[in-house]
Parts: C-alpha cells; sequence; structure tokens
C-alpha cells in the first residue's frame, strides 16, 4: 500500500538469514553448514538472485549457475536433450555452441538413451545428474550447489566432486551446501556455520564441519527401575581427569554416589552404550566385591585409556549381589542411562569417522 516496511517483526515472524557476510574470491570454494532451518539454502537463493533482501546487497563479477531444488527449471514434459537445448537458449548460445553444449552434458551426465525420455519420467538421480551437468558444462564464474548431490550414486558424487575442484582450481568460485562431511572437506578449506540465520563461525572447514556434526543437546539421565532393597544410586557420571572435557584415548573417571540403609558388599558392573542405547560398545565388571557402608557415599573407576570417537554416549551401571551377581540396584538399565559426551579433536580424519558412525579408534601400527 506504499507504506515503509516495519522494522520489527509481526507475531510468528523471524529473520530466516540476518547479518551474514562474506566475500569469495575466484578460486576459492567455501561450505555453509549447519542444522536443518538454519538458513543455508535462504542465503544460496539470496546470492544467486531468487530471493531479494530485505537489507544489505549481494554483488558478484561473471556470471552464476545454481543447482538449489532438485528438477528445478525443468520442463517435465520435454525430453533431457530438449531441456539442454533451452537451457541453452535462455542463455542465449548460437547453434554451435548449442549443439557442443548438448554433447559435453550428453557425456557427463552418462544418462545414454534416457536423454531422449520425458524428464518426468526421471528418477531423482538422473534428475540430479542432469541439473549438475548443465550447470557445470555452461561454465559459468560462480556455481552453486545445495544438497544436489545427495540423491546421486557413488560414482557420480565421486565424479562431481573431481569437477568442483577442478573448477576451483581452475579460478572458479564454489557456494557449497551439503551435510556430507566427506564432500565439504574434500572440496572445500573454508566453511561458514550457520545458526538461526546468522554466521556463528567462519573459517577452518574442519572445525566448521565439526560444530555441524553436534547433535542435540543430550537428555541427561536418571535412575532405572529399582528393586525396593538396602541400597540406591543416585547419581552417576562420566568426564575426563580434573572434570575436563573428554577426548579420545585420554583417562576418563567414573563417579557413583549412593545411599545404603544397612551397610553390604556389593560387587560393580558398567557398560557403555551408543546414545540411543540401540547398541552397547563395551562393558566391565569389578572382579572384587567393594563394602558398601550405611549412608550416603560415592564409588570411583578409573578408565585408563578409552577409544570412543567424537560423540554421545551414555553409561550405565548395576552393584550386583557377591553370590548370585543378580541386581540389587542399577543406573540407566533399563531406561536411559548418564549422558556423556567425547569432545572432538577438531581434524578432518575425525569429523569423517564420526559421520561415517564409526565408535571407537584403532591403534595401529603401519608397516
Amino acid at each position: 500500500m506504499g507504506l515503509p516496511p516495519k522494522a520489527t517483526l509481526r507475531p510468528g515472524e523471524f529473520w530466516a538469514v540476518r547479518d551474514c557476510s562474506f566475500e569469495l574470491s575466484p578460486g576459492e570454494a567455501i561450505a555453509l553448514v549447519g542444522r536443518n532451518g538454519a538458513g543455508k539454502s535462504t542465503l544460496l537463493r539470496l546470492i544467486h538472485g531468487l530471493l531479494k533482501p530485505d537489507a544489505g546487497e549481494v554483488r558478484y563479477a561473471g556470471r552464476a549457475e545454481a543447482i538449489i531444488e532438485l528438477g528445478a527449471g525443468f520442463d517435465p514434459v520435454l525430453s533431457g536433450r530438449e531441456n539442454i537445448e533451452l537451457a541453452a537458449a535462455l542463455h542465449r548460445l548460437d547453434r554451435r555452441d548449442a549443439a557442443d553444449l548438448v554433447a559435453r552434458v550428453i557425456e557427463f551426465s552418462e544418462l545414454g538413451d534416457f536423454m531422449d525420455a520425458p524428464v518426468i519420467s526421471y528418477s531423482s538421480g538422473m534428475k540430479a545428474r542432469l541439473a549438475y551437468s548443465i550447470s557445470s558444462n555452461l561454465q559459468p564464474d560462480l556455481l552453486l550447489v545445495d544438497e544436489a548431490l545427495a540423491v546421486g550414486d557413488i560414482a557420480f558424487q565421486q565424479k562431481c566432486l573431481s569437477h568442483m575442484k577442478d573448477f576451483v582450481r581452475k579460478g572458479g568460485a564454489l557456494v557449497l551446501v551439503s551435510h556430507n562431511a566427506q564432500q565439504i572437506q574434500a572440496v572445500c578449506d573454508r566453511a561458514i556455520y550457520l545458526e538461526h540465520g546468522e554466521a556463528v563461525f567462519d573459517g577452518d572447514v574442519a572445525v566448521a564441519v565439526g560444530k555441524m556434526l553436534k547433535r542435540a543437546p543430550m537428555v541427561s539421565g536418571g535412575p532405572g527401575k529399582q528393586q525396593d532393597g538396602p541400597v540406591r544410586i543416585d547419581s552417576l557420571q562420566l568426564s575426563g581427569p580434573g572434570g575436563r572435557p573428554l577426548m579420545t584415548g585420554e583417562a576418563a573417571e567414573i563417579r557413583m554416589s549412593y545411599t545404603c540403609t544397612e551397610a553390604m558388599d556389593a560387587v560393580c558392573s558398567f557398560s557403555l552404550w551408543t546414545d540411543d542405547q540401540s547398541v552397547c560398545i563395551g562393558s566391565a565388571m569389578d572382579q572384587t566385591p567393594r563394602r558398601l557402608e550405611a549412608g550416603s557415599g560415592v564409588m570411583n573407576a578409573t578408565l585408563t585409556s578409552h577409544p570412543l570417537l567424537m560423540g554421545h554416549y551414555q553409561i550405565c551401571l548395576s552393584l550386583l549381589h557377591t553370590g548370585s551377581l543378580l541386581p540389587i540396584a542399577t543406573f540407566g538399565n533399563p531406561g536411559r542411562g548418564a549422558s556423556f559426551e567425547i569432545a572432538s579433536d577438531g581434524d578432518r580424519i575425525s569429523n569423517l569417522k564420526y559421520w561415517g558412525r564409526q565408535l571407537i579408534r584403532l591403534d595401529v601400527e603401519w608397516h
């Protein structure tokens, strides 16, 4: 109605991207990382001009090509070949350059006879092949890629990664949005980590990927169902020496607090689990019965060295009868155990192992 825009947000509104500034030079690849809804795709759309910013500006020299939404820009009724010719016409290529583009895209996409089938019959992976092949072979100065390779097969993903690295090496600029730690670290040396639309980190890609891989905050554990008896486990925690964050390969301290109504002997046993308690990583049992005095007390144990990689885990503990080894008190079994976290080493290899759902580190001597 001709009124100036309001500076304040209306109820229910939020900033999708705000105060995010960066520069990208030719021959540089940058990754936009963060959780779903952090603003990565919105920022990519702003760069490409599909969305107009409320404040600030986006400037780049040269021509940009984007693979933002799978199948966007395709006419589903036309064949793959006809869609390539349509892209050539939209980019004002002459007949010779258009024919050359068609040949390059057919060769790169490896779609073969499917090129003359309508795009509406393509699978998601085939659409990804066609989209990346067209955008990359139009020889842009800036290439914007948003999760386009997630649906492709491994062989084509590797082919695209090799092309991206070669594209950057030849002076192109690349902005990549992905949750794949391997892809990001293979192509980019720099990354921006977004949270709620704001850039909270801009720097080394391994550090940014480590932030991305951290999951939602852990739910604190509590005692499992305990039988009525003379002893109750009140709390359980596992931490690094002196309360420091746990790191792979270091010692870990287990501290258990209990309350006894009468003095008794018991055997202690604990187990380490994945955060969803779907996999038991390992367990240990004390071979010596321990005396529990009446009242409140504390029992400690030390893991001299643990092989757990970066991630979130749980520890469950039981006090067992010295004769029958039946549980007389439990913490987290059944039910949630005490949550603990192994901190990131902050390097690329640790990120790749975490992304690959690996749990432990193997100490190997290579010959």
